[in-house]
């Protein structure tokens, strides 16, 4: 009798320990399909806010791609435009109508936002590689993009100085000098005309676009700093204004530079462009000639 009952509770032990394993086995089958399914729609799933997790995949066929930008054709039938970084243009090599997976971060919510990553893919099983036109709004993103990514670039600005007043003009180019690409170098060449006063400088300037604007609003803001040289001419003599009937005569040739005077300062720059070239600045000069300029301007 007492055989009977050990037995049976063996056997019920043995049946229960069975239970609990299948049990356990289908919760871990079922969090392994629901994984995969997750990665599945991280990776098909092509939209920008997908999916929570720290990064995102996009997978298409590159339709074209130029020297900071690559525009994607997924299979859903949505373009996406992905800027890239200076570093990472030499990896790979990638041309238009290859099948790729791009990685960027969830948190990058620019129009363009920047690829961690491109792995190549080999082409669909029994499916053509699609290489249709993006729209033009997608074009003139990646244009956008474009511009930014360019290594050298001129531009043009014009404003006022106060104290002096005067009308000030800039020629300029900009420079990645590198590979972060929100650091720029801007020399530029100044002439400013005023009733009295007359200008000419050397601006040597460095830029440092804020980070986490640059693309992703209309109007991204920036600092910059620099030295300033500066030959300055008055065509009015100083005694003139008290009365000195024994003041020697002035000139009056703005660019007679027997009668021009040299000076050092420092620029500070704050300013704000928006990504099709044009910006707005004040610029403010310590110990220069002018020293404060409002100016607008416009980056080919």
């Amino acid at each position: 009798m007492g055989g009977a009952v050990l037995n049976g509770i063996y056997r019920s032990g043995v049946l229960l320990a069975a239970l609990s394993m299948f049990i356990i086995n289908a919760r871990i089958v079922h969090a392994q399909q629901s994984d995969t399914a997750a990665d599945s729609s991280r990776t098909e799933g092509s939209g920008p806010s997908d999916t929570a997790s720290s990064e995102r995949q996009t997978v298409g066929t590159v339709t074209s791609i130029g020297r900071g930008s690559i525009v994607v054709h997924t299979d859903q039938g949505r373009f996406f435009v992905y800027a890239l970084e200076p570093s990472f243009i030499r990896i790979p090599t990638i041309e238009p109508g290859t099948r790729v997976r791009v990685t960027t971060d969830t948190s990058d919510t620019a129009p363009a936002p920047t690829a961690l990553s491109i792995e190549t893919l080999p082409p669909q099983q029994g499916l053509a590689q699609r290489r249709a036109q993006a729209p033009p709004d997608v074009q003139r993103l990646q244009s956008q993009v474009e511009r930014e990514a360019r290594r050298f670039r001129i531009g043009l600005d014009a404003g006022v100085a106060l104290d002096p007043e005067l009308v000030s003009i800039n020629a300029f180019t900009t420079f990645t000098p590198f590979l972060q690409r929100g650091i720029l170098v801007r020399p530029n060449v100044e002439l400013a005309f005023g009733e009295v006063t007359t200008l000419i400088a050397l601006n040597v300037e460095g830029l440092y676009m804020l980070p986490g604007f640059r693309r992703s609003i209309r109007w991204a803001p920036y600092v910059g700093a620099g030295p300033n040289f500066t030959f300055s001419h008055r065509s009015v003599n100083e005694e003139d204004f008290i009365g000195d009937v024994n003041a020697p005569a002035v000139d009056d040739d703005r660019f007679d530079f027997s009668q021009w005077d040299w000076n050092n300062g420092v620029n500070f720059i704050v300013g704000a462009r928006n990504p099709g070239g044009t910006f707005f600045e004040m610029k403010g000069t310590a110990w220069g000639v002018a020293s404060i300029r409002l100016l607008g301007g416009f980056e080919f």
